[in-house]
């Protein structure tokens, strides 16, 4: 990822123009920001990232710091369950999540603290199997269809991230049911593994972020090689497509999410600074290079000068 971020740096550093004054800062006042009271562009803070979601806020995190020398951001790799258990015990006031809190969730902060939910990108939930699998596409009403009837094919064994991310929680969700049978699915500890086994395994569907795919660490790599997207059905209009940028922005993929920076600070300090560069023109353009969907393209302004003769 360090490699990635390097060209992300290259790339941003022509596209926004970085001032000169960001190539001039030495480590000396870059030791400084560390301790500096905090403010929306200075100070110390941590966030909790849901975890299939990681790679692009750490690419954004890593951009905000370059450009702010005197910010130091900590990101904790949880699952959904975690964060939420985390942030109500008020441990951390900082998160990701790929959705925002329900009316219930949120009333548990009242007369505390009214929590800012940003809007920064769009995600999605894919399917992913070895190449050796002679399946390229999956209907995944049909599927949720199974595993509320607990009627899955045994041929197919899907394989989640974790018992207590995002989108297993997603699926027991659509299927209505409070556990999934082991007989139909297997549970992993994070995204790295399920690549790792469906890799090995050609029965074996995987169901991740999209983030980890267009993102990869260096450590999956070789491992994508061996792996391919499955097309889902849209029932809509009962076509099949694969999570591209157009299809999740058009809205023709079925499982897209959307990406939320949740801030519990109640004051106007990091969190605050880091959702306005997260949700603005810098922001947004590094989500759009990461083969995510931002929430918004910013438009290009163009210059027409006329030749002088």
């Amino acid at each position: 990822m360090k490699l990635k971020v390097k060209k992300i740096l290259f790339a941003f550093t022509v596209i926004v123009g970085v001032s000169t004054f960001v190539q001039c800062k030495n480590d000396t006042s870059k030791g400084e920001a560390t301790t500096a009271n905090e403010t929306p562009v200075s100070g110390k803070t941590s966030i909790l990232v849901e975890e299939s979601i990681y790679p692009i806020v750490e690419d954004v995190v890593s951009l905000f710091e370059y450009e702010y020398d005197r910010v130091s951001i900590e990101l904790i790799k949880k699952s959904e369950n975690e964060i939420l258990d985390l942030i109500y015990k008020d441990s951390l006031r900082l998160a990701v999540l790929p959705r925002i809190l329900d009316s219930l969730e949120v009333s548990d902060f009242k007369g505390k603290v009214v929590p800012k939910m940003t809007y920064f990108a769009n995600d999605a939930i894919v399917f992913i199997s070895s190449k050796n699998n002679k399946d390229s596409i999956i209907d995944y009403e049909l599927l949720v269809s199974e595993l509320q009837s607990g009627s899955i094919n045994k041929d197919k064994l899907l394989i989640f991230d974790n018992v207590n991310s995002s989108i297993s929680k997603h699926f027991r969700e659509l299927a209505n049911v409070k556990d999934l049978s082991s007989s139909q699915v297997y549970y992993l500890s994070d995204t790295q593994q399920v690549i790792e086994y469906v890799n090995k395994n050609p029965n074996a569907i995987g169901v991740i972020g999209l983030n980890w795919l267009v993102q990869p660490s260096e450590n999956i790599r070789v491992d994508l090689d061996n792996i391919k997207v499955l097309g889902v059905k849209n029932p809509k209009d009962n076509k099949y497509y694969k999570p591209s940028q157009k299809n999740i922005g058009e809205g023709n993929y079925p499982l897209s999410r959307k990406l939320y920076l949740l801030d519990f600070q109640g004051k106007s300090g990091l969190g605050m600074g880091f959702a306005s560069y997260i949700a603005g023109y810098k922001g947004q353009r590094i989500v759009l290079k990461s083969g995510l969907a931002p929430f918004i393209v910013h438009p290009r302004e163009v210059i027409v000068r006329k030749n002088i003769e």
